[in-house]
């Protein structure tokens, strides 16, 4: 049971922090949402550009909201994993 455990705290920790990493870089290269936050601050009141900044305003903070919580749900989640791990190991045989 400990090392299953100890195993999905790896995945966990792994998929999370991967996942982060990958919403981060993707973040990292969205320029298309500074050329469109620019159009829509030029022409605020202009329905279109309003449409085009919310679509990828969506989906930048949408990234954002990734990169954060993949990091740190990988790295809470992939903790308590490996703390209930240690908690069964320490319990007596007869108990398991």
């Amino acid at each position: 049971m400990t090392a299953w455990l100890r195993v999905l705290g790896i995945v966990v920790l792994v998929l999370g922090v991967g996942a982060g990493a990958y919403a981060a870089t993707s973040l990292a290269f969205d320029t298309a949402f500074a050329e469109i936050a620019a159009q829509y601050a030029r022409h605020p009141d202009h329905p279109l550009f309003q449409a085009e900044y919310y679509a990828a305003a969506a989906k930048h903070y949408g990234l954002v909201a990734g990169a954060i919580g993949g990091v740190l749900g990988g790295l809470v989640f992939g903790s308590l994993l490996f703390g209930l791990a240690t908690v069964v190991a320490r319990q007596p045989s007869g108990d398991r």
